[in-house]
């Protein structure tokens, strides 16, 4: 067994401290001159393929139908076509502009929606009627409230002849964008109807009442 004197002992521990500095030097040294390499920001966050998809054999197309009311319709949920497979978001909007009435909703590689406009009513609303007016006399509307596009019929009642509460009523429903929501909320209880049937039945009451 070798004892070490008190200075032998303080010259060996120096002597490791000299050793360890040097190896942490040489180390740290190395990682300032050849850092590790940068991951590309697609591994850590979304894919890259999101911020510009583009349309591929395994995207699924559906096609819709926008109508006035607001209503959409799934007219089909296919394969997409070869011809379109290759283009990203920006040259399917080309093929389908909205200058002729197409809406594109592709943020989602997997997914692509090409929704059409349509100048009608969705085949419910197309049921609904209210009433307005027309050159002073109680009017039929087809449609919504918010529609005054297509006249059904114009019936024999003069504004005048109804009583005053209907009177402003037919009048609001004529200038609809100046109105409150809870205004057409009331309207649309009121003077809107889902069938020919609702609405008949109220004009017969308000044969009677008058």
């Amino acid at each position: 067994m070798v004892f070490l004197t008190k200075d032998q002992k303080v010259t060996v521990i120096f002597i490791i401290l000299f050793i360890f500095s040097a190896v942490a030097g040489f180390v740290w040294g190395s990682y300032l001159t050849n850092p590790p390499e940068r991951k590309p920001l697609a591994v850590f966050g979304s894919p890259a393929s999101t911020a510009n998809p583009v349309v591929s054999r395994d995207t699924v197309l559906f096609r819709e139908k926008l109508y006035l009311c607001g209503d959409t319709e799934l007219l089909s949920r296919e394969t997409v076509p070869g011809n379109m497979v290759g283009l990203d978001r920006n040259a399917v909007i080309e093929r389908f502009p909205a200058s002729e009435g197409w809406i594109v909703s592709f943020n989602d590689p997997r997914f692509l929606t090409l929704t059409v406009k349509c100048g009608e009513l969705c085949q419910v609303h197309r049921n609904y009627r209210h009433l307005g007016l027309y050159q002073g006399k109680v009017a039929v509307y087809e449609g919504p409230i918010e529609y005054q596009e297509k006249i059904i019929r114009v019936e024999n009642i003069n504004l005048e002849s109804l009583e005053p509460g209907l009177q402003a009523k037919l009048e609001q429903v004529m200038s609809l964008d100046q109105q409150t929501p809870l205004t057409m909320e009331e309207l649309r209880g009121e003077i809107e109807f889902a069938s020919d049937e609702l609405l008949n039945a109220f004009l017969e009451n308000l044969d009677e009442s008058s």
